[in-house]
């Protein structure tokens, strides 16, 4: 046993009406085996999640994610790239794995992963509502000008902040069309917290868990809109 990738028939209503977002995270197995497990989950019109797909593999690494990548772009249908947008940690070998599976693709990165880097070097509080302020700004000129407060408190955080290209972190550069300005990749993080007990067992024992979840919150989901209808 190597690698098992899961994606369920569901992923045909995330491809009929859900947003082109998707946000990847990667997390460690607890059980003897280890391993990683990879996930790509969405966002529905109700601003909830929606598991798209998942996969075991032996590490994180680039060429792991190369394949979940190519077989996530078939599952989902991505034809034109530029139009769909992923949201991730900036995972160890998930930047090289865009790069050759879906270059044109829009490619943010979590603001709290973002902010970790940024608080190991700048410290301070006035300095983290700065970094907060610049990325929640909407607009070019309201950006310009809390960069230029941020320069004023400490050029060399400036500095920093400017050789990472804003439409990966900032509202005001983000592309329009998936109608979401989503700072955080709370998508998987919430997708790994509830799978935390199912990751401590054995690797079919987890997939078949994993897998009875999902199918009762779909079943659950479905019963919610048939009695709204």
């Amino acid at each position: 046993f190597q690698m098992i990738y899961v994606c369920l028939g569901a992923c045909e209503g995330f491809k009929s009406g859900c947003r082109p977002l998707i946000g990847l995270d990667g997390c460690h197995l607890k059980s003897v085996y280890g391993g990683q497990l990879l996930c790509a989950v969405g966002i529905d019109p109700n601003d909830e999640t929606w598991v798209i797909a998942y996969a075991v593999v032996e590490m994180e690494n680039k060429s792991s994610w190369i394949w979940f990548l190519e077989l996530l772009a078939v599952d989902v249908g991505i034809v034109n790239q530029g139009g769909w947008t992923f949201i991730s940690d900036q995972q160890k070998g998930l930047i090289p794995a865009f790069k050759k599976v879906l270059p044109n693709s829009h490619h943010r990165f979590c603001m709290r992963h973002l902010y970790t880097n940024f608080r190991n070097l700048f410290k301070g509080k006035t300095l983290k509502d700065a970094l907060w302020s610049v990325a929640r700004t909407t607009t070019i000129p309201y950006f310009k000008k809390a960069m230029e407060d941020l320069k004023k408190l400490d050029e060399k955080a400036y500095d920093w902040l400017v050789k990472l290209h804003a439409h990966h972190w900032g509202k005001s550069h983000f592309e329009t069309h998936p109608k979401c300005d989503m700072l955080l990749n709370n998508l998987c993080e919430s997708f790994n917290a509830v799978i935390l007990v199912p990751r401590q067992k054995p690797i079919v024992t987890m997939l078949l868990l994993i897998h009875t979840l999902l199918m009762k919150r779909i079943k659950m989901r479905m019963d919610i809109m048939a009695n709204k209808v």
